[in-house]
């Protein structure tokens, strides 16, 4: 009984807008540990985990494109900037994830979503310069700001284990703070 009920645990499912993920199996201590690990975290933790760290890649990835698209020094103060404190909380946030157990891998990947810098706005950054690269990146950050604030309210409300609430909140101050840091016309 007691293997059926960890082997139901290790294939555990969220639903969130279409999207399921499922816990990586392995041998029956690491299941056991995944089980152990997971029984802090409710759906909310897991699904504001698996949704923040690829938003957050993302955005930093088009940040650090500032320095070589951008003629304005406000701009690329602006994307450095975020970049920076979005790095320093990334890392806390993958640590959270993984400490919940949770894949490493992007299962939102392909998905259109507020606040997504999605790999075709990548591909878009990468082909403009000056004015209009700086709209483009100034308008994907503002919604990933945005959206960082709405999924961190969410997350203090609903999650369930307190680092994660915890780091929900510190994100979404700096989510606030970024959007007042990026210039109001690019």
């Amino acid at each position: 009984m007691r293997r059926r009920a960890l082997g139901a645990v290790a294939v555990v499912a969220l639903t969130m807008g279409g999207c399921a993920t499922t816990a990586p199996a392995g041998p029956p201590a690491a299941i056991t540990q995944a089980a152990v690990n997971r029984a802090a975290f409710n759906p909310t933790d897991v699904a504001w985990l698996q949704l923040v760290v690829p938003m957050t890649e993302n955005a930093v990835t088009a940040a650090r494109l500032a320095p070589e698209h951008t003629a304005s020094a406000a701009v690329r103060s602006a994307a450095d900037a975020c970049a920076g404190s979005q790095e320093r909380l990334l890392a806390r946030v993958r640590a959270v994830r993984d400490r919940a157990g949770l894949p490493a891998s992007d299962v939102h990947s392909g998905h259109r979503m507020p606040g997504m810098v999605t790999a075709a706005d990548l591909v878009a950054l990468r082909g403009d310069r000056d004015a209009g690269f700086d709209r483009r990146l100034v308008a994907l950050l503002r919604a990933h700001a945005a959206q960082l604030v709405v999924l961190a309210g969410g997350e203090q409300a609903s999650g369930a284990d307190a680092e994660t609430r915890e780091l929900a909140r510190e994100v979404g101050a700096e989510g606030t703070r970024q959007g007042e840091l990026l210039p109001k016309t690019a």
